[in-house]
């Protein structure tokens, strides 16, 4: 295209039609094309110029109305996208003048069926978008009233993505242009609902917030009751969709006029009550039963109800709301084609709240054994093999004392499996030797952390014992400690002893744990943990027993510095063993309340 001629249609430059008609320029001017094969009236179109479309003369005008670019777009295409009202309005006028003149014969130009007007609207693009669809798409809401009002049926069309101008309109979620989609039925026009993947402007109504409370949902569903009950891909209704999104009114809509949509199931066999308690959504559900209260009695394709639903999504307040509900008693231990019951379902999925909710609840029946003779135990304990024998979790006090016999036919059939497949692996060697030269990883990693606490305890007490004989300030000519007097060196023995022994327990403790009645009374951590603190006033109270007395700080010096001093020592040494000691009975408490709960019985 000649640059002169696009400065102009950008511009709107309309001196160009006077250069042509003085003979200046060659009308051919205006037929040339862009790239994109856009000509001048797509270029005027798009940079909203009307006053090159007014004073376009017709001679030269009238196919250019027609032409399309690479996208099948016409220059009213254009102006529908960028929202150019007085373009439109010029375009549908035009067309409107071509019918009448065609009808009486007056215009050679232009299409040959008569229907000008209609054809130049219903022009579809390559994604076969109308006007309209575009109009819609950019929010230009003057656009579309006044594409509606020359051509009512551009709402029944739908482009390649099977998308109307109305599901389009209630996607975008513009209430001014949806109502006057919808205005269509005073023309007698039904407007088109189709969506994507067999949503319809219906389902997404109902999930879009801008559109509450403005009346949109009660003219389709009174226009189109049938719609109630439509499904899209995966077999959801609008009810499905109103559900998920927590619409309480619109479920309250869909409900009155037509309240048997509750027992439609999509393709896994899911209610809009099973999608209202896996969203979390108490208010829907109650809408829900209010109506059609047995649709609590509603299974999906594993034979689940509700309250499984509830717990595969994780809403403790729907649990809850189903407990406290009397006619959804019957949900709290009912079993899914697996024999799982709802605890079950907690359990294998670890939902550690919900089993909570559940094991406080005295109905909830924590014996129940599914198909595989398994209770919720038994699963607990499963996911939890590896720690077996040192699990401390209070899910396992909530599901009770019982272990059922299949937990331990696994571990024994796990055990032996293991067994085999050393033999396997390895012939003529006996299961010990293959253990030993192929071990576990898990028993690498507990390896590993044994070692490492033992390495730790060791150096901790090697350094406390050479301390103990190579004391600060060494010895003076009669064999006495040089700072045996000093108040801090007092306290550096007293806590280095403690260090000492500390470590020693820890040590012993690492491969004979310490206890009293079976009851294990400080784990080898806590041990460590202890020695270090010794380890760490040992040190401080020797770097200050080392430090000359007239440079120390006058708050240490102060406090030693008279007869009490002895006092003050005592006083220390015995707040040291009592912090000692408050461990060790505060294990040793709650480990005898613990012992009666988590003892393993076989039932």
């Amino acid at each position: 295209m000649d640059r002169l001629v696009y400065e102009a249609a950008t511009s709107g430059d309309v001196g160009l039609f006077r250069r042509i008609k003085d003979g200046d320029e060659l009308p051919d001017v205006l037929y040339k094309k862009t790239p994109k094969d856009n000509n001048v009236l797509h270029i005027a179109a798009e940079f909203k110029q009307i006053k090159f479309f007014n004073d376009i003369p017709l001679e030269y005008g009238s196919s250019l109305f027609w032409a399309t670019n690479k996208k099948g777009d016409t220059p009213l295409h254009v102006a529908a996208k960028v929202g150019c009202v007085e373009v439109v309005e010029f375009l549908i006028e035009h067309a409107r003048k071509t019918l009448h003149h065609m009808e009486r014969g007056d215009e050679e130009s232009g299409p040959a069926d008569g229907e000008s007007q209609n054809k130049l609207l219903r022009v579809k693009n390559s994604d076969n978008d109308t006007t309209l669809h575009l109009a819609v798409r950019y929010n230009h809401d003057e656009v579309v009233i006044r594409l509606m009002e020359a051509d009512p049926q551009l709402c029944c069309f739908t482009n390649n993505a099977n998308e109307s101008p109305l599901f389009l309109a209630v996607r975008k979620g513009t209430p001014s242009i949806v109502h006057c989609i919808l205005k269509a039925y005073e023309a007698g026009i039904s407007p088109s609902f189709q969506g994507t993947n067999g949503v319809t402007a219906l389902h997404a109504a109902v999930t879009q917030e801008q559109l509450k409370d403005k009346g949109v949902i009660e003219i389709m569903v009174s226009k189109n009751r049938h719609l109630i009950k439509e499904v899209d891909a995966i077999g959801w209704t609008p009810l499905h969709y109103a559900a998920f999104t927590g619409n309480v009114k619109a479920t309250q809509l869909l409900m009155e006029s037509d309240s048997s949509a509750s027992y439609i199931l999509d393709s896994s066999e899911m209610s809009a009550l099973h999608v209202a308690a896996y969203a979390g959504h108490t208010k829907v559900m109650e809408e829900l039963i209010r109506y059609q209260p047995d649709t609590c009695d509603l299974l999906n394709s594993k034979g689940q109800t509700v309250l499984h639903s509830a717990i595969l999504g994780g809403q403790g307040k729907v649990v809850k709301f189903i407990l406290r509900t009397p006619k959804l008693t019957g949900l709290i231990n009912e079993a899914d084609e697996d024999g799982n019951t709802p605890l079950h379902i907690a359990v294998m999925y670890k939902k550690v709240e919900i089993i909570s909710i559940l094991t406080a609840d005295h109905r909830v029946d924590k014996a129940a054994v599914n198909k595989k003779f398994s209770k919720a135990i038994d699963i607990f304990l499963g996911q939890n093999s590896e720690e077996q024998g040192t699990i401390d979790s209070p899910v396992l006090h909530q599901l009770g004392s019982c272990v059922g016999g299949p937990f331990f036919q696994q571990k024994i059939s796990a055990d032996f499996n293991k067994l085999e497949t050393s033999e396997k692996d390895t012939p003529g060697t006996s299961a010990t030797e293959h253990k030993r030269q192929n071990p576990q990883s898990t028993s690498n990693q507990a390896l590993k952390r044994q070692d490492t606490k033992l390495v730790v305890s060791t150096l901790i007490a090697t350094v406390t014992f050479a301390v103990a004989l190579t004391p600060p300030g060494g010895f003076k000519s009669d064999g006495e400690m040089a700072l045996s007097k000093d108040a801090f060196f007092k306290v550096f023995q007293f806590f280095n002893f403690v260090t000492f022994m500390l470590s020693i327990l820890a040590i012993y403790n690492e491969s004979t744990p310490i206890r009293i009645s079976s009851i294990e009374i400080a784990t080898p951590e806590s041990l460590i943990q202890y020695s270090i603190g010794g380890l760490l006033v040992a040190f401080i109270s020797a770097m200050m027993a080392m430090t000359p007395k007239h440079q120390r700080m006058l708050s240490l010096r102060k406090p030693f510095a008279d007869k009490p001093l002895g006092i003050v020592l005592k006083i220390i040494g015995v707040f040291g063993l009592v912090l000692v000691l408050m461990h060790v009975i505060s294990t040793m408490h709650r480990k005898l309340r613990e012992k009666q709960p988590t003892r393993l019985s076989t039932v």
